[in-house]
């Protein structure tokens, strides 16, 4: 195992953890049925996405509290440039959390064309270890319209 690898950890393999919003996670398999994993920046990439899915608190019983972020406290609200703004301070604060994080460069919010409830997350991060950044994509349905 590499260094990045090693750095960036493993996990079993989820599907539909980045891309399309409304979609579930499900293990991945192997064409022998076993159970699949991910490693090293496939990984990080998975373990970033799956902390900007899982609400905040959610895993509090399992030993972590801190753990995900609250962009589902925003749904509901209407699609405007304030929400917006609080979709990325909530994106940023969940991502900085994780220790392989050294640094959010950037986050954008976008409006989607022809989906007026849905923002698309745009975060550029800087991993530890990591010559360059990161672009990871999160999409979020507010559920509503624009104001």
């Amino acid at each position: 195992m590499t260094d990045r690898a090693e750095l960036f950890g493993h996990d079993l393999e989820l599907t539909g953890v980045t891309g399309a919003v409304d979609v579930g996670a499900d293990l991945a398999a192997s064409p022998a049925g076993d159970l699949r994993l991910t490693t090293g920046e496939q990984n990080i990439v998975q373990a970033l996405a799956m902390r900007l899915r899982v609400r905040r608190e959610e895993l509090a019983r399992l030993g972590y509290p801190t753990y995900g972020s609250r962009l589902h406290e925003l749904v509901g609200q209407p699609n405007n440039e304030r929400t917006r703004v609080q979709l990325m301070a909530h994106a940023r604060t969940a991502i900085e959390a994780d220790p392989r994080v050294a640094e959010v460069r950037g986050v954008t919010a976008t409006v989607l064309p022809g989906e007026r409830d849905v923002v698309r997350l745009s975060l550029d991060v800087l991993l530890i270890s990591a010559p360059n950044p990161l672009n990871l994509v999160h999409d979020v349905r507010l559920g509503s319209v624009t104001q």
